[in-house]
């Protein structure tokens, strides 16, 4: 009978030290994991958060270059180029700018053929020479600038 009494002490044994050694997470493993888990999220939404910021101004920047682009693409079509400077809003938020300077040039006199007489060519209308400059300031500060040379038929005295 002693047999049969160490023998059920021995299964007993066997079975408790098989649970200890499958008894899952401990209460500390469970902590590292959701520190390391709480540590990669914020890494993750912090860098979600600088490119929402991003593309946000780079949205406000593009709409600031469309914006002079139109402003400079119109100037002396829609509105006859004089030299000065104007400014005011368009979209809420958008303030423009825009410098007119006129460009001082020499044109060459004309080059003779060989034979020493002018070809004779029809005359072509004047122009004049017109830097124009454009800056659309979001208020954000984002800020665009573009500028271009316009050609404009010369003032007539």
């Amino acid at each position: 009978m002693k047999r049969t009494v160490s023998a059920r002490r021995a299964k007993r044994r066997t079975v408790f030290d098989r649970r200890r050694g499958q008894r899952g997470f401990a209460l500390i493993e469970i902590l590292v994991a959701f520190a390391i888990l709480a540590i990669g999220l914020g890494a993750i939404s912090a860098g979600i958060a600088v490119a929402m910021r991003s593309d946000g101004r780079t949205q406000t920047t593009r709409v600031a270059l469309r914006l002079a682009q139109s402003r400079l693409e119109t100037a002396g079509i829609v509105r006859p180029l004089a030299v000065g400077r104007s400014e005011g809003l368009t979209i809420p938020n958008y303030r423009w700018q825009e410098t007119i300077t006129a460009v001082q040039w020499r044109a060459e006199p004309p080059r003779l053929p060989e034979g020493g007489k002018p070809e004779l060519k029809a005359a072509a209308a004047p122009l004049t020479p017109f830097w124009v400059e454009i800056e659309v300031m979001a208020a954000d500060g984002a800020v665009a600038r573009l500028a271009a040379l316009k050609l404009a038929p010369a003032a007539r005295p």
